[in-house]
């Protein structure tokens, strides 16, 4: 049985250079300690990488297939790790020629490895005009199949801004993916206990929903209907408030006929449930409960939900020991471990 990996990520040497350069967040410092790095998302939230993990972020080489081939894995999507190009503001050139280089690092990457890798493009949405070209020659050109972009481009800027539509438009048009994938939220509530909130606990989960919520508020998918968006670690929490949460302010039959709210809420054509049947897909990303993962293949149907490991801040053996010990039936674990991704255009040529 084939198995594409949908979330694993990258960096290179020179974007942790780079960091270390940054006068505005994200940047990094190095520790006082020989080998030791804080990335500071913001003046709250830092993240402590060793030497050793920094190795393993920027190998995408022998030591990374080696990790693959014994833990059963076939094709990794390859992906720039947060802090993203997207991130970079208010260093607008920097980031969109970053997003070249790294785009072109990644091409050759996958051409020194076309078996093992299949690469998402890394864009910088700051000026758009540039960004559409870049995503466009990094589709059309060098071959990637989709964008992996940010919860979001800096504090309150997320993909509902109306600039960022061309973007949008093109990649439904391109018939390409969006993966929306967590950074940490920049309000100072999220970074009151740091990384252990703004994190993976509950940060780059909800900052994520909220991305995605804001985008259906806009109108997103009401003026791209085929635009489609993968969701990590088992959708961000949002599987979890279908439908009677999520589709509250339309469905709720108490509040949701009175005029007065009709007036006040966005005059969307397809409820966030809508959205999330037709639109979204998730991946099982940093998630180890089979309680949740039968729940999310209940809500979402097993056409929806695809393989994921978040290597490398997830341990790659573990995810796949875990989706393997899951007692899946065969035709489910089958569309979970790859013929999802390939109907989604994740098929090497």
């Amino acid at each position: 049985m084939k198995t594409i990996d949908l979330e694993t990520h990258f960096y290179t040497m020179a974007a942790f250079e780079y960091m270390e350069q940054r006068k505005h967040f994200p940047n990094m410092t190095r520790g006082k300690k020989p080998g030791t790095y804080y990335l500071h998302f913001t003046d709250l939230i830092t993240l402590f990488h060793d030497q050793g993990f920094v190795d393993i972020l920027c190998d995408v080489g022998d030591k990374r297939i080696a990790l693959m081939d014994k833990a059963g894995l076939d094709i990794q999507v390859l992906s720039f790790s947060s802090p993203g190009i997207d991130e970079f503001e208010p260093d607008f050139d920097t980031a969109a020629s970053m997003a070249i280089e790294i785009n072109d690092y990644l091409f050759e990457t996958i051409n020194k490895h076309p078996k093992r890798f299949m690469g998402f493009a890394t864009i910088s949405p700051y000026d758009v005009p540039k960004a559409l070209k870049e995503l466009e020659r990094s589709i059309k050109k060098l071959g990637f199949v989709g964008w992996l972009a940010h919860s979001n481009f800096g504090h309150n800027n997320y993909l509902d801004d109306t600039r960022y539509w061309p973007l949008l438009e093109a990649a439904e048009a391109m018939n390409i993916p969006i993966y929306l994938h967590p950074t940490t939220p920049l309000s100072k509530e999220f970074g009151k206990y740091g990384f252990s909130l703004g994190g993976p606990a509950l940060g780059f989960q909800f900052d994520t929903a909220l991305c995605l919520l804001r985008m259906i508020y806009a109108g997103v998918f009401d003026k791209f209907p085929k635009l489609k968006i993968i969701l990590g670690h088992l959708g961000e929490t949002l599987p979890f408030l279908i439908p009677d949460r999520l589709d509250w302010a339309y469905s709720n039959p108490n509040i949701s006929v009175l005029p007065g709210f009709i007036e006040t809420r966005p005059a969307i054509k397809k409820t966030p449930s809508e959205v999330m049947f037709d639109n979204v897909y998730v991946t099982t990303s940093g998630r180890f409960s089979k309680t949740t993962l039968d729940y999310t293949i209940r809500i979402m149907g097993e056409d929806r939900v695809m393989l994921a490991t978040d290597h490398p801040y997830e341990n790659l053996q573990r995810s796949m020991d875990f989706i393997r010990s899951c007692e899946l039936p065969q035709h489910t674990m089958e569309k979970i471990c790859s013929i999802n991704a390939q109907n989604l255009g994740f098929k090497k040529g």
